[in-house]
C-alpha cells in the first residue's frame, strides 16, 4: 500500500478518534507529548520483555509496533474523560491540531516500518525536517486551549 495512503489513513483516523468524542485539543496535546517522552524512554526497555513474553512480529518490527503504543496510550486512556468542545469549529480545529501532532511524533516509528517510495521520502523528509516547528506549534496550540478551558465555578454554598 501507499505510504502516502497510509498517512491520509491514519490522519483521518486520528482525527475522528478526537472530533466524535468532543474532547479539547490541549489536555490530549500534551498527553501526546508525555507518550512521545515514556517512548523515548521505554521502548528499548519493554521490547526484549515484550519479546521475552512469547511476543513475535516480523513486519513491522515489535519496538515499532512498541514505541506508536506508547506514544498514543496516555491520549487515549484521555479520549474517554475531560474536558469537551461546545463549539464544532473548535472541535474541528483540535481534531486537526491532534491529528498532526501525533503525525509528527509517530515519524519515527513510521519511518522504520514502512518502505518510502521517491515521493513518500519527499513527504516524510519535509514532515521530518520541520518536525520541531510543528511540536513546538503543537504544544503552544494545546497551552493555549488549556488556558482558554473554562472550568465551572461552584457558589459558596454548593455542595461538592
Amino acid at each position: 500500500m501507499n505510504t502516502l495512503v497510509i498517512f491520509v489513513l491514519l490522519l483521518a483516523g486520528l482525527f475522528a478518534a478526537v472530533y466524535i468524542p468532543k474532547r479539547r485539543f490541549g489536555v490530549l496535546g500534551l498527553a501526546l507529548c508525555a507518550g512521545a517522552l515514556l517512548s523515548a524512554s521505554w521502548t528499548g526497555t519493554l521490547t526484549p520483555w515484550v519479546e521475552s513474553q512469547g511476543v513475535s512480529v516480523v513486519t513491522p518490527p515489535l519496538s515499532t509496533i512498541i514505541a506508536a503504543l506508547l506514544i498514543l496510550l496516555p491520549p487515549v486512556l484521555l479520549i474517554f474523560g475531560g474536558p469537551a468542545y461546545s463549539s464544532n469549529v473548535q472541535r474541528i480545529v483540535g481534531s486537526v491540531a491532534f491529528a498532526v501532532l501525533a503525525l509528527v511524533f509517530l515519524l519515527q516509528p513510521l519511518g522504520d516500518a514502512l518502505v518510502l517510495d521517491p515521493l513518500d521520502t519527499q513527504i516524510y523528509n519535509f514532515l521530518n525536517e520541520n518536525s520541531s516547528t510543528l511540536i513546538v506549534a503543537g504544544i503552544a496550540l494545546a497551552l493555549i486551549d488549556i488556558m482558554m478551558t473554562r472550568t465551572p465555578h461552584h457558589g459558596k454554598n454548593a455542595s461538592h
